[in-house]
């Protein structure tokens, strides 16, 4: 397998994987009143496990939700740059993904950054740069618009 087809294949893994997370959590923060209103209002048959789960889930800021979404967005929108191999799509797909390691921090506390969520973003980010590194040192970028070709 050459260097361009594991991009790719990462690639697709990263924007199925993101996409899914990006609707999943906007929808989790556009519809939680809804959600919590019918949960409140149906009587429960669920073991007092999963009860203490979903009332931790509603404890959670909305805010958190949509903001995870719009970084997962970011993350897609990234990998379709990385595509194309542009550097400015590692640039997106980075500060998204280090920013989703922050958001927890921010909304919940501490305790709830996984060191597998860490390792698991810095092994895809040193991945993608030494892959982009290695597709673009013979292809450099195209100049931006008002710059002139050399």
């Amino acid at each position: 397998m050459n260097n361009r087809t594991l991009l790719h294949v990462l690639l697709v893994l990263t924007m199925v994987w993101a996409g899914l997370s990006c609707f999943a959590y906007l929808m989790m923060g556009l519809l939680m009143p809804s959600m919590r209103t019918i949960y409140e209002q149906t009587p429960s048959m669920m073991p007092e496990e999963f009860t203490v789960m979903i009332h931790r889930l509603f404890e959670i800021p909305r805010g958190y939700y949509v903001g995870a979404g719009l970084l997962y967005g970011l993350e897609v929108l990234g990998a379709a740059f990385m595509w194309r191999l542009r550097w400015t799509g590692f640039h997106c797909y980075t500060l998204a993904r280090l920013l989703l390691l922050l958001l927890p921090l921010l909304f919940i506390g501490k305790g709830f950054v996984g060191v597998g969520d860490i390792m698991m973003a810095l092994l895809f980010i040193v991945v993608y740069y030494l892959l982009l590194r290695q597709l673009t040192a013979n292809s450099p970028e195209p100049p931006q618009e008002g710059q002139e070709q050399e």
